[in-house]
């Protein structure tokens, strides 16, 4: 519950913004995972979700995906980038589930956001996952995002 407060609480100032928020589809296409022995990981990691952006550079988004375990898995999360030239920096906090830590339950997420503009439209995400002792792999997730609003 107290989980559920900081995310609407990081989510407030995308409620905040004066110009109209853009919605994007992202598409999720592979993920590059460090090598391990304890698990077996996949890096075919499909997946579809929706994520909006507001002009001041906050972010929102969910989905479902393949998970690297082999599962269905589903993600939300908040998010802030700052502009580099062109491109956008910055991270990302949420939850996701479906992993063997916590039984398949509800569990933190946190990564690093590259976004690299193609045209107006389409954008290429580089997403940093790191390694949390044995809850999270080093991973990163490359994915496309298409402005549809």
């Amino acid at each position: 519950m107290r989980f559920a407060a900081l995310l609407a609480g990081l989510a407030f100032p995308l409620a905040a913004a004066a110009t109209e928020p853009t919605w994007h589809l992202t598409m999720q296409l592979h993920s590059f995972h460090e090598h391990t022995t304890r698990d077996n990981l996949t890096n075919h990691t499909p997946g579809l979700g929706v994520m909006r952006r507001t002009e001041t550079h906050w972010l929102a988004g969910a989905g479902i995906f393949r998970n690297s375990i082999g599962r269905t898995a589903g993600y939300g999360y908040v998010g802030k980038q700052w502009p580099l030239g062109r491109v956008l920096a910055g991270g990302i906090a949420g939850v996701t589930h479906h992993y063997k830590f916590n039984n398949g339950g509800i569990v933190p997420l946190g990564a690093a956001v590259v976004t690299v503009p193609l045209n107006e439209r389409w954008s290429v995400e580089l997403i940093g996952i790191p390694r949390v002792r044995d809850f999270t792999y080093n991973t990163l997730n490359i994915s496309v995002s298409w402005r549809f609003r």
